[in-house]
């Protein structure tokens, strides 16, 4: 299953693909609590200098990562896990947010993507909040604020008063394989003093998962690197210290161990991008899920890649260019849809008021609809 662009009180929560009945997958967010003052480290941090400009202020840097990191990174020797580590760790940051239902904290982890204090983490980790505090490597705190969010992505885009910090380098999830060594880093349990890093290997192949909010993840990376209730938001970096993936949900831990899931960083760079910019992203209407071979049949579809439509949103553009319950959608614009997930990526390719051609099978007829999207429904 899968919806473009659904919000989560519309959309249908369905059980995520084939795994089994109890699985079910946790936000990797944290609440603080007893646990962390009971448990208490002595990790010592990388400083800094000269990141912070109290005077503050400043437009958001465009930029994803500067040359200056690029070179940086370039330079790690692949697998020196310290040298990866001592490169990406003043860039992460520690989230905390108050505010919430209830008067509660929570926890999480962000990322800087620009030197003027340009912040990336997960959208749960700071929704229903706006007291967002941030935490980097050297000590110093800064207050946050909201730029904007995705909740379906589960993404957000923060902002704080500050010049020169540290970036990351955003590097290919595309290009990762099974058995690629990752390092994730983060605000693990929210214990004391620093950040937790772990190291693992990509564990298998993208996954679609439906979380406890009952929102639905599309093609996430798998990792056995350790992740844990604070991780949310933090980055998943491969072995030269490019980010690949944003940690976001873990399986059941009553039932599973190191099984642990990140956003593709191809996925959500578009994202980034259009929170940032202040765009909402395009809507189609649908709802799909994955050609089967058992759909295959029961639809009687002389294709054997596609995503077949399970709903269509009425006065949508799909519904207007008379999609419907069973087509399978093959191509979407220049981008071949091969599986459910490929539905939402490529009409995050697209902008709203853009029309794309929609090419569908029904029967054994292959079909054309031209269709002209418009801005997500749920988007602010």
């Amino acid at each position: 299953m899968t919806t473009d662009v659904r919000t989560p009180v519309d959309a249908e929560v369905r059980p995520p693909g084939r795994a089994p009945d109890r699985l079910r997958y946790v936000l990797a967010g944290a609440a603080v609590g007893g646990l962390c003052g009971a448990l208490v480290v002595a990790g010592a941090f990388l400083a800094f200098d000269d990141a912070f400009d109290d005077d503050g202020g400043g437009t958001p840097d465009r930029r994803v990562a500067t040359p200056e990191v690029s070179r940086e990174a370039s330079r790690i020797p692949e697998g020196d896990i310290a040298a990866v580590i001592a490169r990406v760790q003043p860039a992460v940051v520690a989230v905390t947010t108050g505010g919430g239902p209830g008067g509660g904290e929570g926890a999480g982890t962000g990322f800087v993507i620009a030197a003027n204090g340009v912040i990336v983490t997960n959208s749960h980790v700071v929704a229903e909040t706006t007291d967002i505090e941030v935490a980097f490597s050297d000590g110093r705190t800064r207050a946050a604020e909201i730029v904007g969010r995705d909740a379906p992505a589960d993404l957000a885009v923060l902002k704080v008063d500050a010049t020169g910090l540290p970036v990351v380098e955003l590097g290919d999830s595309d290009s990762v394989q099974v058995g690629d060594e990752v390092i994730a880093i983060g605000n693990a349990l929210a214990l004391e003093g620093g950040l937790s890093v772990t190291q693992g290997i990509i564990s298998g192949p993208p996954r679609e998962i439906g979380t406890e909010i009952g929102t639905t993840l599309e093609s996430v990376l798998q990792t056995d690197a350790a992740i844990n209730r604070g991780n949310s938001g933090g980055p998943l970096v491969d072995a030269a210290g490019r980010v690949i993936g944003i940690n976001t949900a873990i399986a059941d831990p009553s039932i599973a161990q190191n099984v642990g899931f990140a956003i593709p960083i191809s996925y959500a760079k578009p994202v980034i991008e259009d929170i940032k910019a202040g765009r909402k992203p395009a809507f189609l209407g649908v709802g799909t899920t994955d050609l089967t071979p058992e759909l295959k049949s029961q639809l009687d579809v002389n294709v054997d890649d596609g995503a077949v439509v399970e709903d269509v949103t009425p006065g949508s553009p799909a519904d207007d260019g008379g999609l419907q319950r069973g087509d399978v959608i093959v191509q979407i614009g220049d981008t071949q849809i091969k599986d459910g997930g490929d539905v939402a990526t490529a009409v995050r390719e697209h902008q709203p008021d853009e029309k794309v051609t929609v090419a569908y099978v029904r029967g054994s007829d292959r079909k054309t609809a031209d269709v002209t999207l418009v801005a997500r429904p749920d988007a602010g």
